[in-house]
């Protein structure tokens, strides 16, 4: 196959590429679609390069790792697995003859973790990097370290589409670059539709009108179609199918949980042409010989942190342009091509210029866990290609501090203190398992408990797609789905889902019988595979898969719930209601549809939503939860002391015997009255807070606290303290001390409390210096003058009003600073802004009088 592919373009900088190899051992490789890097690079380096050891080539994606094993191995007419071969989640296709590894990037983070020596391994390359994968982030910082501390003849290649090349040989200096240019046909791109979201069509109608309209009959050869999951493909190829025009066609998916002989299809050539629908695994990699035309949806499948489940979790999201013109790249492979995207040209152009990176968007938890385990504490001087938030890795810690997994100092509230931290025991058992950390600590505590595969079954329903959903529209289906509630524990919501999930299993998953209960069958059976993978992860670190009859059952799995969501902890404000307190000073409302009556609940989804104007945290997938249970699993995180406190229900100040877990509050009673100088400093910081209102801190307050404040800026002489946010804060614990409540202190004085800031002998300066008000010869009454918080002071009457008033006079602070001056028109509205009045006069003033006299013509204008 060397022949039909030495003409690539890659092969024009072959020798630069090897060259520097040579020179540094990192080379930075920018190389478009087309230009055939993915394929030819580690045969490049194989072949040419003297490198003694495994070349692995690091993919973001599965699929692409494995069809570009397939075909590296078939270019070079070996068997799969020998000379090349692939390592993904679950399978591993090689040997101890293999040269070319392809493999995921969570497999090559955790063999650096594991091997910082990489032994066996002469060169990585890291294809895709312009993906920005937070475990290529964390691979590549490691492999440097590596090649910094032990391996410093380990080659590194790292080859990008669209990032900016700059920054990275930045980062990896010293360090070759070459570029690469693609083998590119014209590709003739066009715009359709209105932007997405407005009231359009659902995307997979759009892309079969597409196709009906401006596809078929008019370009030979196969149709790509872009669409952001498995769900959209499904629609996609369904209403395309019911299109006269598909019949020519063969209509394939592609995605990454297909078996790999429907991936294989898609991408081989075939007899007749293929409409192939794809999430955007086809957008960078893998390469489908014969694609004319491509249709996209624009949409993808985008990894964010989902504070709801407290998992990494995948959204639906518009593309970046970089994005969008990967893939209409792939039109242009074997000659000229079309691409049809399905939102406007105005909305392609604010659409962002690049995909941001996971390390900006992802939750960090199972990424600070994996470093830890591999000695890594102190992130905070880790070599991050791009740091994330302290935030973010705030969050992190904090999690895995209430999971057990970190031992040392308290909460981590400077990052800095995170080297202090060491990983526990627990911790290190948590870092086997490939699985966000909480899922982790639900398995091990259900081996504990002996209920590890049920625990594992609840484990993989939340990582899919949600299989059971209230039906609210037909009367039949809600009587069937209060039947499942019906015969399900009422001490968690998780089972009810189990409850359906048995009724799916029973139905042996059919989508037919599923449907009509509300329940997914397709997602349901998924969820069994995910199970049974997550048992042999499980049995594979030790843990007892075995299940069996246990006294004690449910609770059991209530236990391993509130182990795994600790940091979920609830409780109802009364039994009465729906709200709760959580911990960590959160609040939140329990959904309408638990069954959980607890007072004191643990939530697996936390949800923001804006209900009745204000935004609430819905708490869903709730389980009961006994006091004695958090005594047991979490004695050394409870607290108790007398505390004085807001109650902002009651709006006083109280003084209580609390009992905490954590920061909150699960008992409380009452010892007596509070002291009162703790009481004035509570109250006061609740109407600094904006939550209680002084009924008469009013204009005339604020007026006056700003002329103070004038005077302090402006005549220092005076020695007159500015009135800051401590100072307020002082003043308003003086009017709130010796009450309890808002009651007391609503209708409180303010004015004369405030006055007595400054001295008496001091008003003088206040009333000089800064007056309230002024006269104008023109004016009946004195003009108002209206003073800045950034030192300014303004004076605003009619134009008129200032007719024989000399810009010297219009001066305050003992004549320091001249007052900004605001001309209004007659009907009282803004004209002209001065400093210099004088100057006014004989210049702008020509240009408003044209302007405003023809307006008003009655009045005078000189």
């Amino acid at each position: 196959m060397k022949s039909s592919t030495s003409n690539l373009p890659i092969y024009d900088v072959a020798d630069d590429l090897l060259a520097g190899l040579a020179a540094t051992g990192r080379v930075v490789l920018s190389a478009p679609t087309g230009s055939g890097k993915s394929t030819q690079v580690p045969q490049i380096l194989l072949d040419r390069s003297g490198i003694e050891g495994e070349i692995v080539v690091l993919q973001p994606r599965r699929l692409a790792a494995r069809l570009l094993a397939k075909r590296v191995a078939f270019e070079r007419g070996v068997k799969l697995g020998e000379e090349v071969g692939y390592q993904i989640r679950f399978e591993n296709v090689v040997s101890a003859r293999t040269r070319i590894r392809f493999v995921t990037e969570a497999i090559l983070l955790r063999q650096i973790l594991s091997d910082p020596g990489l032994k066996g391994v002469g060169a990585v390359v890291f294809d895709e990097f312009h993906e920005r994968h937070l475990t290529s982030d964390l691979s590549l910082a490691c492999a440097l370290q590596s090649v910094a501390a032990q391996r410093p003849d380990l080659k590194l290649v790292v080859m990008s589409a669209t990032l900016d090349i700059d920054v990275l040989q930045s980062y990896l200096d010293p360090c070759a670059r070459v570029e690469a240019s693609g083998r590119m046909y014209p590709v003739e791109v066009s715009y359709t539709g209105a932007a997405l979201g407005r009231q359009a069509a659902p995307v997979w109608e759009r892309a079969a009108s597409a196709f009906k309209k401006s596809i078929a009959g008019q370009v030979e050869g196969d149709v790509l179609i872009f669409m952001p999951g498995a769900f959209e493909i499904r629609k996609t190829m369904e209403a395309i199918q019911a299109l006269p025009e598909s019949r020519a066609y063969e209509v394939l998916p592609l995605h990454g949980e297909l078996p790999p002989d429907a991936q294989d299809r898609a991408v081989s050539s075939g007899e007749r042409p293929k409409i192939i629908v794809s999430t955007n695994v086809a957008e960078t990699s893998i390469t489908i010989d014969g694609v004319r035309a491509v249709i996209d949806g624009g949409l993808a499948r985008i990894a964010r942190y989902d504070a709801r489940r407290g998992i990494n979790s995948i959204l639906v999201e518009p593309i970046s342009r970089a994005s969008s013109e990967q893939r209409a790249g792939r039109a242009g492979r074997t000659g000229p091509g079309v691409c049809l995207r399905l939102w406007s040209e105005a909305e392609h152009l604010a659409r962002s210029e690049r995909d941001e990176a996971e390390v900006k968007r992802v939750d960090l938890s199972e990424t600070v866990l994996m470093l830890a385990a591999a000695g890594i504490c102190n992130l905070t001087v880790f070599p991050w290609f791009e740091a994330p938030t302290d935030e973010a890795l705030r969050r992190a810690y904090q999690l895995l501090q209430d999971l057990g997994a970190f031992e040392g100092m308290g909460a981590v509230t400077d990052m800095t203190e995170s080297g202090e931290l060491g990983i526990s025991p627990l911790g290190r058992q948590m870092s086997d398992f490939p699985l966000h950390p909480r899922y982790a600590r639900l398995l091990i505590e259900g081996d504990r408990l002996g209920v590890l595969p049920d625990v594992a079954l609840i484990a993989a329903l939340s990582q899919g797609r949600p299989f059971y959903r209230a039906a609210r529209e037909d009367r039949v289906r809600r009587e069937q789905l209060r039947q499942i509630e019906d015969h399900a524990d009422a001490r968690s919501d998780y089972f009810v889902h189990l409850k359906a999930w048995e009724l799916a299993q029973a139905a042996k998953f059919n989508a037919h019988a599923c449907a009509a209960l509300g329940i997914h069958g397709g997602a349901a059976r998924q969820a069994s595979a995910v199970a049974q993978q997550i048992l042999r992860l499980a049995e594979k670190a030790g843990l007892d898969t075995r299940s069996g009859p246990l006294p004690d059952f449910e609770e059991r799995i209530c236990k391993c719930i509130l182990v795994a969501f600790s940091d979920h902890l609830a409780l109802r404000n009364d039994r009465g209601t729906r709200r709760c307190r959580m911990v960590h000073g959160r609040s939140g409302e329990l959904r309408r549809e638990s069954v959980v009556e607890s007072v004191l609940l643990v939530a697996s989804e936390l949800e923001e939503r804006e209900l009745r104007g204000e935004v609430t945290v819905l708490l869903g997938l709730a389980t009961a939860v006994e006091p004695q249970w958090l005594e047991a699993l979490f004695g050394a995180d409870f607290s108790e002391g007398t505390a004085t406190s807001y109650d902002a229900s009651a709006r006083r100040v109280v003084c209580r015997t609390e009992r905490r877990f954590r920061d909150l509050v699960l008992q409380a009673k009452d010892q007596g009255e509070p002291d009162y100088d703790q009481a004035a400093a509570l109250l006061a910081a609740e109407v600094q807070a904006g939550k209680l209102n002084l009924k008469h801190w009013d204009a005339a307050v604020e007026n006056w606290i700003q002329r103070v404040n004038f005077v302090a800026r402006h005549c220092p002489e005076t020695e007159i303290a500015a009135i800051d946010d401590e100072a307020r804060q002082l003043l308003i614990e003086q009017i709130c001390h010796g009450a309890l409540s808002y009651k007391e202190i609503k209708d409180r004085p303010v004015l004369d409390t405030v006055k007595d800031w400054i001295r008496p002998e001091q008003l003088y300066y206040i009333d000089t210096y800064a007056p309230a008000e002024m006269d104008l010869p023109r004016r009946k009454r004195p003009a108002r003058i209206r003073y800045e918080a950034d030192g300014r002071a303004i004076i605003a009457s009619k134009l008129q009003d200032f007719y024989d008033v000399p810009g010297a006079q219009l001066r305050v602070a003992n004549g320091q600073v001249p007052l900004l001056v605001e001309l209004l028109a007659p009907n009282q509205r803004p004209a002209h802004l001065t400093e210099d009045l004088d100057g006014f006069w004989s210049g702008a003033y020509a240009h408003v009088r044209k302007e405003l006299a023809g307006r008003y013509p009655k009045h005078e204008w000189r």
